[in-house]
């Protein structure tokens, strides 16, 4: 009897499962826990969740004189309970969850990335962003301009820049600091990585974990001993969070 009700427990939580990834796909909560490129593998397990939890339902009841030959040994109650919690809370809060960005507390423990440049071709060496008059930043570009400002930033300096992100402070930061951040994910959640530009100016108003479109002029400045490009706040435009808050590209610049 007791099996029985294991095996078929074990397929509610596997049926459980799937729909919670169902879930998550549909409301396009999804890539807010693992990269677009992981999508797949996650259908497939939804799929293959839906397809054992399907046999372990059907399975029947054994007959009254089937010799439970595996008994001796088994788990106790609170044993099994504790085991089956740690996949029945997970998909409870899958469900009643509507919020799966990580929180500025959180944020701030981990800190912005140590920001280091790679290597150059002689091609790339005067800059890609040294001729224009603006140098404007999209989730398409963004990982391109950080790296060649950080290689080009003596001949960079002084350009007016534009980029949009969410407000971040950490305990060191002045009354008149602020960085203008964004998140990137490689694989999940758990490897997400803050980058971020150093903000100067009047920036009190500005809300921690709010989105700005920001205007500044690019200078030299210094985030825990690195030289790094700072801007110097010129405007700052408060807008709505993106549908899509995570930058996916496969970051090298950056290590």
């Amino acid at each position: 009897m007791k099996t029985y009700f294991i095996q078929k427990l074990e397929g509610l939580l596997l049926l459980g499962l799937g729909m919670m990834i169902f879930k998550l796909y549909v409301s396009g909560h999804l890539t807010n826990l693992i990269a677009p490129k992981m999508v797949p593998y996650a259908l497939a397990a939804l799929f293959a969740f839906f397809v054992i939890s399907l046999l372990r339902l059907k399975k029947r009841k054994q007959g009254g004189n089937h010799c439970e030959c595996h008994s001796h040994g088994k788990s106790s109650s609170p044993a099994l309970a504790l085991k089956y919690s740690l996949f029945f809370i997970p998909i409870l809060l899958g469900f009643i969850l509507t919020d799966f960005t990580l929180s500025g507390e959180v944020l701030a423990k981990r800190g912005m990335a140590q920001q280091q440049s790679q290597k150059q071709s002689p091609n790339d060496a005067a800059g890609k962003h040294v001729n224009q008059a603006k140098i404007t930043v999209t989730d398409d570009n963004y990982f391109e301009v950080l790296d060649d400002l950080l290689n080009n930033l003596d001949t960079i300096e002084g350009k007016e820049i534009e980029l949009s992100g969410f407000i971040y402070r950490e305990d060191g930061f002045t009354s008149k600091q602020v960085a203008i951040s964004r998140l990137s994910m490689s694989c999940c959640v758990v490897d997400a990585t803050l980058y971020g530009y150093m903000v100067n100016g009047h920036v009190k108003g500005m809300k921690t974990n709010d989105w700005y479109t920001i205007t500044g002029t690019l200078k030299k400045g210094t985030y825990k001993g690195e030289t790094v490009p700072v801007l110097d706040l010129k405007a700052a435009k408060k807008i709505k969070a993106p549908k899509e808050v995570y930058l996916y590209e496969n970051v090298q610049i950056i290590q």
